[in-house]
């Protein structure tokens, strides 16, 4: 009984910290793109042929937030790199 207590108490302390954390943040646009409605291109000449991109938000060439996409063939292979900034990629 004792654990149990504890892991609820655990998790109501942990959500009531992310509500105060985002209280006070804008609210985010909602966006909902259908699959079919997404536009896929040629990934830029930095990754090997084969791999597919789609911007679903923002500018990757520009600064702030941004959101993208990639497509990639089966055992395809991106090598070890970093990048300046902060990303959400989804590689599917």
């Amino acid at each position: 009984m004792r654990t149990i207590s504890a892991m609820a108490f655990l998790s109501c302390t942990v959500s009531a910290l992310v509500s105060a954390q985002t209280a006070g943040a804008p609210a985010a646009e909602h966006k909902t793109i259908a699959p079919d409605a997404v536009a896929w291109g040629d990934a830029p000449p930095v990754l090997a042929k084969g791999a597919m991109i789609a911007v679903l938000y923002g500018d990757p060439s520009q600064p702030g937030m941004f959101i993208v996409r990639f497509r990639l063939p089966a055992d395809y292979k991106i090598m070890p790199h970093w990048h300046p900034t902060d990303e959400n990629v989804t590689v599917l």
